[in-house]
This record gives C-alpha cells, sequence and structure tokens, in this order.
C-alpha cells in the first residue's frame, strides 16, 4: 500500500470515491460538499493523500491549513501551527478493513514530522465508525457543534508537548 500526495491522475478516483460515499449509512455530505472543485484545490495546494493498493486510489483524506472551523471556541492549539484533516473517504469495496484509520495515522505521522503542532477535526454524530476511529487514534472530543445542517463532535489530537 503507497501512501501518497495526490497528483492530478487521481482526481477522477477521487470524485468517484467522494460521490460513492456521499450516500452512504454513515455520511453527513450531500450533493454540494465535496466535489471535484475540492479535489482539484486540495491536490493543487498539496492537500490531498491518497492511500493507493496496486495502483488504484483506494482512500483519500485532505489537511487544511486553514479551515472553516478554526472559528470553534473549543480548540486548545488554534495558532496557525495546527491543521484541519478533511474529507476523509474510503472506496466502498474497501471499507470495513481500516483504512480510515491508516490514512489519518499516516497523516498524524506525517504532520507531526512536519511541526504542526495538532489535528483539528469534525466527527459527523451520524457517523460511528468515523468516532470510533478517531478515538482510536488518541484524538481528544473536546466539543460539539451544528454546522453545515448536522451535529458534529469537535475533535482535536495535541501532537507537540507545548
Amino acid at each position: 500500500m503507497e501512501f501518497l500526495k495526490a497528483t492530478a491522475a487521481d482526481i477522477a478516483a477521487v470524485v468517484t470515491i467522494y460521490d460513492a460515499v456521499r450516500n452512504s449509512e454513515f455520511c453527513a455530505w450531500n450533493e454540494y460538499y465535496p466535489t471535484q472543485e475540492h479535489a482539484v484545490q486540495d491536490m493543487e495546494t498539496g492537500c490531498l493523500y491518497v492511500l493507493k493498493e496496486d495502483g488504484e486510489v483506494i482512500t483519500c483524506a485532505s489537511v487544511e491549513p486553514i479551515a472553516e472551523d478554526d472559528d470553534l471556541p473549543f480548540w486548545k492549539i488554534n495558532d496557525g501551527t495546527h491543521r484541519e484533516i478533511s474529507r476523509v473517504a474510503v472506496a466502498p469495496g474497501h471499507q470495513g478493513k481500516r483504512l480510515a484509520g491508516k490514512i489519518v495515522g499516516m497523516l498524524l505521522e506525517e504532520l507531526k514530522r512536519n511541526g504542526v503542532s495538532s489535528i483539528h477535526l469534525l466527527a459527523s454524530k451520524t457517523n460511528p465508525p468515523a468516532f470510533r476511529t478517531y478515538r482510536a487514534l488518541g484524538f481528544d472530543f473536546i466539543g460539539e457543534c451544528y454546522r453545515y445542517g448536522t451535529d458534529y463532535f469537535v475533535c482535536e489530537k495535541i501532537l507537540t508537548d507545548r
């Protein structure tokens, strides 16, 4: 399995995963989010990562340096040294294999090596597999919010000893 920054050649596969996951049981996404534009922008800014198996994109996730959710009052570290993980998705044929945890875990290692101090994310309350994954990876559930028409747990993982 390869963990890589996405390239333009990966965009179609990422969008296919977004579209397939969008209407699944636990997903809070709608027809407006995420889109091909999100994938392209994330790829162009070096923020889109993929896991590939035999050359096929099977999992994707984005890392944002500045996010809409930076305004939430719960964050312990919100000083520009943090990042937000978003748009984590696993291709339907590969779900149930703990691949979301694998890509997020790899992102945590990569970001820590690059001096990132904390990771923020929102976990939809309608997605128990996601918040079980984030708890297992050591995220603290530090609050709750309502955004984008959905109730979320606000999660943060501190990566440094500040």
